[in-house]
Parts: C-alpha cells; sequence; structure tokens
C-alpha cells in the first residue's frame, strides 16, 4: 500500500515552537508551515509537544524526534525506554536542560501493519466511517475519569499535569514512560490517520469530530 502524508505545524499564541513534527527523515519545527504531501510504502512519522513549563521544551521536543528517527533507521521499530535513556546521554549533562519535557505520539509501518505509540497528552485519531480517538491521554484527569471520579465537565487547570511523558533527568529516572501505550491497526484505502498535539486536538474537538469530514486532513499526519 502507498501513504500519502503531510504535516502541518502552527504556533499559536505561544512565544515559541515547542512542537515538532517528524515526516520520515524529516523534521519540522517552524511558526507556521504545510509540508509538500510524500508518498511511501512504509513510514515513520511522529509529533512531539514540549511542556510548555519544563526548560527549553523546544530543543528537547525535536531533539527526542531526533532519536526517534535514528532508532527508527536503525532498528525499524521504537522502543519508549531506549528513547529516555538516549534523551537522557544526550541532554541530560549539559546546562539548563534538567526537567526539559516532551509528549509524544508516533506511528510506523511493521510486519502486522501500522504501530502507534504514545506518551502524555498527544493523540492520535483514525477516519474509519467517523472520527475516533484511538488514544488514551496521560494526565492526572483522565486517572480520575478512569476511576469514576470526575467526568468531562470543566476543571482546575492543575487536573491536567501530565502523568506520562519524557523529561531529561540527570539521575536516569525512567519513571515517567513506564506509562507508554501501543496498538496496531491496518489503514486501509480512503481511511485516515491524524497525529496532533494537545493544542491541536483541544481546538478539534466538537464540530469538526462530530460532522465526519475529511476535507484538509483527509491525508494529512500532523
Amino acid at each position: 500500500m502507498t501513504y500519502q502524508i503531510q504535516a502541518l505545524t502552527w504556533r499559536g499564541g505561544m512565544p515559541y515552537q515547542q512542537d515538532a513534527v517528524l515526516v520520515n527523515t524529516k523534521i519540522y519545527q517552524h511558526e507556521g508551515v504545510i509540508s509538500a504531501l510524500s508518498e511511501c510504502d512504509d513510514f515513520c512519522v511522529a509529533v512531539a509537544d514540549g511542556v510548555a513549563s519544563s526548560p527549553k521544551s523546544d530543543i528537547t521536543s525535536r531533539t527526542l524526534l531526533r532519536l526517534v528517527r535514528a532508532m527508527y533507521d536503525e532498528e525499524k521499530a521504537l522502543d519508549f525506554g531506549v528513547l529516555q535513556h538516549r534523551l537522557n546521554d544526550t541532554l541530560a549533562d549539559k546546562a539548563g536542560f534538567d526537567g526539559g519535557s516532551s509528549t509524544l505520539v508516533c506511528a510506523y509501518t511493521d510486519n502486522d501493519g501500522v504501530m502507534i505509540k504514545h506518551l502524555g497528552d498527544s493523540r492520535a485519531y483514525s477516519y474509519r466511517n467517523g472520527w475516533q480517538c484511538l488514544t488514551k491521554d496521560h494526565s492526572f484527569i483522565d486517572e480520575l475519569k478512569a476511576q469514576d471520579l470526575a467526568d468531562d465537565s470543566d476543571h482546575a487547570s492543575c487536573y491536567g499535569a501530565l502523568t506520562g511523558y519524557f523529561c531529561v533527568d540527570g539521575l536516569g529516572d525512567d519513571s515517567a514512560v513506564a506509562m507508554v501505550s501501543h496498538q496496531n491497526i491496518n489503514l486501509q484505502a480512503g481511511e485516515c490517520l491524524l497525529l496532533c498535539s494537545d493544542g491541536f486536538s483541544d481546538v478539534l474537538k466538537g464540530n469538526f469530530f462530530a460532522n465526519n469530514k475529511r476535507s484538509a486532513t483527509k491525508r494529512m499526519v500532523k
């Protein structure tokens, strides 16, 4: 099967771009850009969203995608535990990076179809007779929902705190990546896969998915 892939980045209201997007060998981290449409039989795509409250989050997210690109090129698979160790090896000894954090959602072809892995609140959606969210956020509020201690009504922002993410840690603590989730899916002709950061999913929540329209995202992975 031939896949069509396109990336979109937009800085939004942040002072600098904390999100980074990987499409095969190309990393995008711009204030606003739409990539050229690419076609391929195998792929590795990913979205890393630097955590705004952490130091040097833009460099952390971009570095994480460089490590993703290298690992997939070597092994044709991604191990989040190994990625965390490599992130520490790359940044932990550099001044000002301790605590730098990022989410990650990725999709890549393997022998079973398309593997999706994620950590944090960046999401994967699929279009198959309607939009469906494939991932559950690793956040405090979602843990409360899983225990029927909260619902979808508005909550204080502190409840959105992440419980799973990549973090530069000089002590080598990798407990935050233990929550990584993964699943295999099979994409058929005419179906879509959308990867996005939380800022994008917050905007699209509601009418966009309720209307089940593919429109501009018909061939887009972001």
